[in-house]
């Protein structure tokens, strides 16, 4: 049975386990990190996005400490979204890498149009480094029908989270990521953050949004927990294997599947 209750004992924990997590990941990197070879080429992009949990999780706390609560939706959104991606990225191994490059092909492309469309000066050197760089490149691997299948498979579902989400059969978590967009997007949620209806139907202003509880914090530690659990066996000796061991005792998620199984 999980210790994370959504009060403030169960954030207190989640604060702690974080804390602990993120030193543990600092301490890991210190020096450098050892890789297999076997796993260079999906611990580069594996790594980037937990740096980027990391940084934006340590963020989010620093934040929240000093009163902040709306304000680190968005982040707490960007750290659902990652820790999701990357155990998608080293599930699926190269052919994810492959679909992830793909798709920074595609951004890069859209954009570039984008600046020719709407005339910005620097669309043609923007262009003409696109094209340098492609030209520096491998062509794409031969697929076949299967291989191009799944190619294009996975580049969708990096695209469209809850179709990733589905494919792990955890399509529940998506009213957190959906929630959490409502207060990162121009939504009512947004617009009525900080005033209040009062008894006579007027709005009363806030200069500060109200309290949400401590959801965030939680899902946060526990965002940290899962990309620490990607992230460790790809470096020699699984340093991060002993805050792991501790945080999962902690929080009571010992027998938890903390990690989804693909199904799709």
């Amino acid at each position: 049975m999980t210790n994370l209750t959504n009060d403030e004992q169960g954030a207190d924990l989640a604060r702690a386990t974080a804390a602990s997590l993120l030193k543990a990941a600092e301490e890991a990197i210190a020096t450098g990190v050892r890789v297999p070879a076997d796993k260079k080429r999906v611990f580069g992009p594996a790594y980037s996005w937990w740096r980027l949990i990391c940084r934006t999780a340590e963020a989010v706390l620093l934040l929240t400490k000093q009163g902040f609560t709306v304000e680190v939706a968005p982040m707490v959104r960007n750290i659902l979204n990652h820790a999701y991606a990357i155990h998608w990225l080293v599930d699926n191994g190269d052919a994810a890498v492959d679909a992830l490059v793909a798709r920074g092909g595609d951004e890069r492309e859209k954009l570039a149009k984008k600046l020719e469309e709407t005339g910005w000066p620097a669309a043609a050197e923007f262009r003409a480094a696109m094209d340098q760089a492609a030209a520096q490149q491998a062509a794409p691997p031969a697929r076949t029908p299967a291989e191009q299948a799944l190619h294009d498979k996975l580049k969708h579902e990096l695209k469209n989270f809850y179709d990733l989400l589905d494919r792990y059969d955890v399509a529940e978590i998506y009213p957190v990521y959906s929630h959490l967009s409502s207060l990162s997007h121009t939504t009512l949620s947004t617009a009525s953050a900080y005033v209040e209806q009062v008894a006579d139907g007027s709005l009363q202003i806030r200069p500060n949004a109200v309290d949400l509880g401590h959801a965030d914090i939680i899902q946060l530690a526990v965002a940290l927990l899962q990309a620490s659990t990607v992230v460790s066996p790809l470096i020699e000796s699984d340093p991060l294997r002993p805050s792991i061991d501790q945080a999962l005792a902690d929080l009571g998620l010992q027998s938890t599947q903390l990690l989804p199984v693909r199904v799709k």
